[in-house]
């Protein structure tokens, strides 16, 4: 899961929805996002000189209260805009943390409607698993990027690259945008500055054909053209499955 430590300016608690407005020059609502920690302890926050402008506000940012929140979705139109905001409720410039309510928070709510952090698959996937005991898998994720996924979801679409499900039509709404994200080279094979190329990198597809590109045969993976063949093959070209 990827998440960032957030300035605790709030009492808030887990599982509340935040929408992030982003002020200066931008002054746009562009990110909606989950607290998945109210109250993170001071002992496990990353402190970052990258986001302090002297050595001054640095020191001073160890003494503030911090939540940790994960991101769900982010848009970029002029309709989240301050303008159209006050058209739908807003009184005067968002300063601080605010409660959403009534025609404001249906208004600003209409346009995120995405999970981009759920349910993706680790880029390490166990051999094998046994029963009854706990096993923990360890990812890399510092590209664990959502806005690239998103981007790649966008340009491929939501059917499996592989088997061609599309989970909307077999499960109707429910599965709607439903789809994992699959890195054709595996993140522990970058390096860590390595800018992910949503087209070039990435590829839609669902949990079972992920699963199976994750688990080597004769030492190898398999790719995603291998296994598509592999399916055509097996299945005698009727490669839909659950």
């Amino acid at each position: 899961m990827i998440f960032l430590h957030w300035r605790r300016s709030f009492n808030y608690e887990n599982g509340d929805i935040l929408f992030i407005n982003l002020s200066g020059h931008i002054q746009k609502v562009r990110y909606k996002v989950e607290v998945i920690e109210g109250v993170v302890r001071s002992s496990d926050v990353s402190y970052d000189r990258t986001f302090r402008k002297g050595e001054v506000q640095f020191e001073d940012s160890k003494e503030l209260d911090w939540s940790r929140i994960r991101l769900l979705d982010e848009v970029d139109t002029d309709l989240l805009s301050l303008e159209y905001l006050r058209e739908y409720g807003l009184k005067g410039n968002i300063q601080g943390s605010m409660k959403l309510t009534g025609e404001l928070k249906d208004y600003i709510t209409s346009f995120f409607d995405k999970d981009l952090t759920a349910g993706y698959y680790a880029d390490e996937v166990p051999e094998s698993l046994e029963e009854r005991k706990r096993k923990v898998v360890t990812v890399n994720t510092y590209e664990r990027n959502p806005l690239a996924c998103k981007r790649c979801m966008e340009y491929y679409g939501v059917s499996c690259q592989v088997c061609q499900i599309d989970f909307e039509k077999i499960y109707g709404e429910v599965g709607r945008d439903f789809i994992h994200v699959h890195h054709i080279k595996p993140l522990h094979d970058i390096g860590q500055n390595y800018v992910v190329d949503p087209i070039n990198d990435l590829r839609p597809v669902c949990p079972n054909c992920h699963a199976m590109l994750h688990r080597k045969e004769g030492g190898e993976y398999l790719t995603i053209e291998q296994l598509k063949n592999r399916i055509k093959s097996n299945l005698g070209g009727n490669h839909d499955h659950l």
